[in-house]
């Protein structure tokens, strides 16, 4: 925002002092922001960076610059609003509602919800504010995708304007409207910030700041023209004089040098074929595939020969007798077994005992008798498991006898004997390799040119993998013999290995006195075919360098556009021409509002041109000490002195203004308010009745007869909000109540249920008692929300009358009391109120005040 207060010492004075300390391209930017106040046009800005390229050597030719200091007059605006309306598509505000402000003070209350900070955002959407959130929802109950709109009828000086908003826009003038809401004190209050509003001709300041940003860009668009970037610099051999050369190019390299490296004869070329020729025959990749193929040879029968050794610890005589002896030992214990059993069944004359399900069936009994717990099964008078009879001496002989063969511990062996066999088996069966197969051409390649297999391996496989068959298919023979040797395969597979290895070792050194030469020739074909590249990209190198100088030129002066000389010029700027003169405005303001005796300290510091305040109490940040009520009170004193620094008057808006302060203070920052509106608009949206009344009195006195004053109620109808009517009176009169008391009755809203509306219509008679008897009984002799008593009115108040009606007062105003939920009595019998009921009462109660009225 443009700002236009006139200071004692010019602005100008301090901007051109800077401007002589960088010469005349810094004179030339000062005088075209001067000119303007505003950004400049990229013409002017170029025209300035051109200059600044003449005074480093870099551009010449252009014409001679004189100067003179220019002179700077601030501009003088009074803005004034004149109407809001036709708004649409901001939160739930009605249309077709119009706010016509006054040219002084304009007040519009309202209950919470009923649409006053949807008409401040519109507002605060077109002007600045501490609190920077613009963003504006539309009915997110209705229609979340109407457009915004809203017209903005306005005067600037004088001549009358309209804009149009459509929830984006902005129109210059108006930018300058000065938004506080609750959000701004913790914004104000937290740490440091920026000054809002630019002090009188300090905006020059942050116009400088800004180009000189935007000259900075322009030095490096002028840099990133001055490549320095080869693209085929990588096609070059690391380490040669030609790639050190163009690596380490800069602005002291010289075409000397580079002609000496880039110059490429026919000699140069004979050199070329004859190392490349050279190199050729020493066939190193030959000789390295030979050394990779024979390593891997090698690794490979080193693992073959291990897989033998491992088959040989398991597969082997030893293994093969312990199979042996392990089916002897299950074979004798099974004979055991079934032995005894036998003997039993053939003595007592039983069939069938060999089989499974006879064997299952004493296992069963057994189990049985165990669970029973009768470990001394059968005893005298025991009975049968099964049937349940008396047993006689040969059958309790025969259960005796089974449960001594079943208890033996000779299943249990076999078991273990069986488990041994299985994991002895299993290990040959996972472990034992038979079919071991080559890779690589140890022994060479075969008629389809793939590895050979030795026939000593594939007898290998053969011999192996029949033994391993016999053994895990147990078919080892009783006294069978273990015949496979394992030493002639290794022997066979080692001594190969080892005439491997004596190759691989021979080709090794070999390829070691290789490396020395053939580095020698890399080095020599590197250098040519460097030389080579080098003499058809001259040109392209020359400019380089060229831009190397270029460039080095522009790095040194890369800091001419770093803002903080202009931000020390600025602080000294501030200091003599804001500072205290801040100070002075700020302790008057707090004066104002009763909050003179807080010592608070201000400071100042500069940000990339702009002004920077921060305030403290000691050494302790005021969020952390002050209550809300002193916070609000001084970051509005805060709001009010910046606004002072800057001579445009235009509009000043409030936003529910007098959250936490008390009466003394609402009182004290109505006087304010009402003294601003003097010399700039004040428009004010509040819910306090408290603050409307105090305004609306100071509005009658003598010393404001001058301010001319506009009071809006906004309120809210049937889901929508923002309906504006005038409000002269003060809030809380009978009018209101009674005007609500009609609109229940007589158009009943079909969306409610009667005993709802009846309630809400007592809530509001018995508001209307509270308020008749104080406004129109007793006259307004003593008021809620008034400091003052009026005995004059007092002499008016009718005696007479309030005996004849105080109980009919007092009986409806009970049953107000007894209808409505937050005064239920639980004592009395519930009755749901109609609406017949509250016409009844509400008939009595006017004409009751025809009486008084």
């Amino acid at each position: 925002m443009a700002s236009s207060t006139t200071n004692k010492k010019e602005i100008v004075d301090f901007l051109w002092e800077w401007a002589e300390g960088n010469g005349n391209w810094a004179k030339l930017l000062v005088q075209k922001v001067i000119n303007s106040e505003d950004r400049l046009q990229d013409s002017d800005r170029i025209e300035t960076f051109k200059y600044f390229l003449e005074s480093i050597g870099l551009v010449k030719e252009l014409s001679k610059l004189s100067f003179s200091k220019p002179s700077y007059s601030p501009s003088d605006q009074h803005i004034e609003l004149r109407s809001l309306s036709e708004v649409s598509g901001v939160n739930r505000l009605a249309k077709n509602q119009t706010i016509d402000f006054s040219p002084n003070i304009t007040v519009i209350y309202g209950e919470n919800g009923t649409g006053k900070t949807g008409y401040g955002r519109i507002l605060k959407a077109l002007g600045f504010s501490y609190d920077i959130n613009d963003t504006i929802y539309s009915n997110i109950f209705g229609n979340p995708q109407q457009l915004k709109s809203a017209k903005i009828n306005y005067k600037v000086n004088g001549n009358d304007n309209t804009f149009t908003w459509n929830g984006e826009n902005r129109v210059k003038e108006l930018e300058n409207i000065s938004v506080f809401n609750n959000d701004c004190v913790q914004i104000s209050l937290d740490g440091s910030r920026q000054l809002i509003v630019s002090p009188i001709g300090f905006h020059l300041f942050n116009l400088v700041s800004a180009e000189l940003g935007e000259l900075y860009s322009l030095l490096q668009t002028k840099k990133s023209e001055h490549s320095t970037q080869l693209f085929w610099i990588e096609n070059l051999h690391k380490g040669t004089p030609q790639q050190k050369f163009i690596n380490g190019l800069s602005k002291d390299s010289t075409e000397k040098c580079l002609n000496e490296l880039s110059n490429f004869t026919l000699e140069h070329e004979k050199d070329l074929k004859k190392e490349v020729s050279e190199l050729s025959k020493l066939n190193k990749s030959l000789l390295q595939k030979d050394i990779r193929s024979l390593q891997s040879q090698s690794d490979e029968l080193l693992n073959l020969i291990n897989k033998i050794k491992t088959a040989k610890n398991i597969l082997n005589a030893e293994s093969w007798k312990k199979l042996i002896e392990l089916n002897k030992q299950i074979a004798e214990l099974e004979k055991s077994t079934q032995k005894g059993i036998k003997g039993i069944a053939e003595d007592k004359g039983i069939e069938y005992f060999e089989t499974k399900e006879f064997k299952d069936f004493l296992s069963s009994a057994e189990a049985y008798i165990k669970i029973l717990n009768k470990p001394e099964y059968p005893e005298d008078s025991d009975v049968c498991v099964y049937c349940r009879q008396p047993l006689k001496q040969p059958a309790e002989e025969l259960l005796t006898s089974y449960r001594a063969l079943l208890n033996d511990k000779t299943e249990e062996n076999i078991t273990k004997v069986k488990k041994d066999k299985q994991q002895l088996i299993s290990k040959v069966k996972n472990e034992v390799e038979a079919r071991l197969q080559l890779n690589h051409e140890s022994f060479g390649l075969d008629e389809q040119n793939k590895p050979e297999q030795p026939q000593k391996l594939q007898d290998y496989n053969q011999q192996l993998a029949k033994l391993k068959k016999i053994f895990v298919d147990d078919n080892v023979a009783k006294g069978g013999v273990f015949k496979f040797k394992y030493a002639d395969y290794i022997q066979f597979f080692t001594e190969k290995k080892s005439e491997i290895n004596k190759a691989l070792e021979e080709k090794s050194e070999l390829f070691g006195n290789l490396d020395k030469k053939e580095k020698e020739l890399k080095d020599k074909i590197a250098g040519l075919k460097d030389r080579e590249l080098l003499s058809n990209k001259k040109e392209e190198v020359k400019k380089v360098i060229s831009n190397h100088k270029v460039l080095s030129v522009l790095n040194n002066y890369s800091n001419a556009f770093n803002t903080s000389s202009i931000s020390r010029k600025t602080s000294q700027a501030r200091e003599e021409l804001i500072s205290q003169n801040f100070n002075q405005i700020f302790q008057d303001e707090l004066k104002a509002l009763r909050k003179s005796s807080l010592p608070i300290e201000l400071s100042f510091g500069t940000d990339r041109g702009r002004s920077k305040l921060s305030h403290r109490i000691g050494n302790r940040q005021l969020l952390e000490i002050l209550s809300e009520g002193e916070q609000k009170a001084i970051a509005v004193s805060e709001f009010l002195t910046e606004l002072q620094l800057d001579n445009i008057k235009a509009p000043v808006i409030f936003d529910d203004p007098v959250n936490s302060l008390d009466h003394k203070i609402i009182d004290a920052l109505s006087k304010r308010m009402m003294r601003l509106s003097k010399d700039r608009q004040v428009v004010i949206f509040t819910h306090s009745v408290l603050l409307f009344n105090s305004l609306l009195y100071l509005s009658t006195q003598s010393n404001f007869k001058s301010v001319k004053c506009s009071f809006f109620n906004v309120k809210k109808d049937y889901g929508e909000v923002g309906i504006i009517t005038e409000a002269r009176e003060e809030k809380n009169k009978v009018k209101e109540n009674i005007t609500k008391i009609n609109k229940l009755i007589n158009n009943t809203p079909k969306d409610r249920s009667e005993t709802d509306l009846a309630k809400e219509g007592f809530a509001e008679l018995r508001s209307a008692v509270e308020l008749f008897i104080e406004h129109e009984v007793f006259n307004g002799t003593i008021q809620r929300y008034q400091k003052h008593i009026s005995l004059g009115k007092f002499i008016n108040v009718k005696s007479d009358i309030i005996s004849k009606h105080k109980e009919s007062l007092n009986d409806i105003y009970e049953r107000c009391c007894g209808f409505i939920s937050a005064h239920s009595n639980p004592q009395i019998l519930h009755n749901d109120p109609t609406l017949d009921d509250l016409k009844s009462d509400f008939d009595e109660f006017k004409d009751i005040r025809k009486e008084f009225v």
